[in-house]
């Protein structure tokens, strides 16, 4: 049998870009979690799926409004991933970002290299995750930059030199 820990420390091998998943609280206040579990599902209809841990307070949130969005973060943007990444409870000190409601009124994170709304149109259960699958109803591209990568438990990047 696999553990978790030989499990957790394969995965890490497969870097992943990292995004926050955005929805607003029951007051309509930005509520988020960071995610490196997020794909592309189809393209007709569109659609994107995440995973939610369901303790979390962002797994509730998704289920009673049925809607989130998901910031691709820049490698600028690490702070925020990591902010995002520690429990609500958890998170203090400042970390400066700003944010907009998007035109479905979902939180979009400034800075952030795409935004897709999402609309959720399914969910699965698995383990003590739910596998949100949501079509995308609206998206906006952020400045150009690379991405914010997770690969071997941590925050990178690409590590690629600027092209003359």
């Amino acid at each position: 049998m696999v553990t978790k820990d030989e499990f957790r420390n394969s995965l890490a091998k497969f870097a992943t870009g990292v995004t926050v998943v955005t929805t607003l609280d029951h007051q309509g206040a930005l509520h988020g979690m960071t995610a490196n579990s997020f794909t592309s599902v189809c393209l007709a209809p569109p659609l994107v799926l995440v995973c939610v841990d369901f303790r979390t307070h962002t797994h509730r949130f998704v289920e009673s409004s049925g809607s989130f969005g998901v910031n691709i973060l820049s490698e600028q943007q690490k702070d925020i991933g990591a902010y995002f990444a520690r429990p609500p409870e958890d998170r203090h000190g400042e970390v400066p970002y700003q944010h907009r409601l998007s035109e479905k009124g979902l939180p979009v994170i400034e800075g952030s290299l795409a935004f897709f709304g999402c609309r959720v149109v399914d969910s699965h259960v698995h383990g003590d995750h739910t596998i949100y699958i949501g079509e995308v109803d609206e998206i906006s591209l952020g400045g150009s930059g690379k991405p914010l990568l997770f690969y071997e438990s941590q925050f990178t990047n690409l590590g690629l030199n600027e092209k003359p």
